[in-house]
C-alpha cells in the first residue's frame, strides 16, 4: 500500500538528522523491527480530576497490514524528547514521526 505510506507522510518533516528545540541531543530513529518501517507517535486523550491531556506512545506501523510492531514484538524505543516537554502532534511530524490521533 504505496499510497498509504504517502498519506502517512503528508506534512510530516523527513529531514536526517531531525531538528527540534525540545529533541534529545544526539537523538536518532532506532533501526525498526524487520517488516516495520514506519515509526509513528500515536496519541490517546487521557483524564483525572476534570483535566484532559494527551499521552503519546511510539510504535511502529506495517501500513501494508495495518499492525503495529508492538502487537507481535517487544519495543524499548527511547523518548526522544527533553524532560519536561509535552509535544504536540506538529512537534511529531516536525521530527519526522507522523502522528496518529
Amino acid at each position: 500500500m504505496l499510497n498509504a505510506a504517502i498519506d502517512l507522510y503528508k506534512g510530516v518533516n523527513r529531514a536526517d538528522p531531525p531538528s527540534h528545540a525540545h529533541l534529545l541531543p544526539g537523538w536518532r530513529r532506532p533501526e525498526p523491527p524487520e517488516g516495520y518501517h514506519d515509526m509513528v507517535a500515536l496519541c490517546f486523550l487521557a483524564g483525572a480530576d476534570g483535566a484532559r491531556s494527551y499521552v503519546w506512545e511510539i510504535d511502529y506501523l506495517d501500513v501494508t497490514t495495518g499492525v503495529f510492531a508492538s502487537e507481535e514484538v517487544d519495543l524499548n524505543i527511547t523518548w526522544p524528547w527533553v524532560e519536561g516537554f509535552s509535544p504536540s502532534a506538529a512537534d511529531w511530524d516536525a521530527i519526522g514521526i507522523p502522528h496518529l490521533c
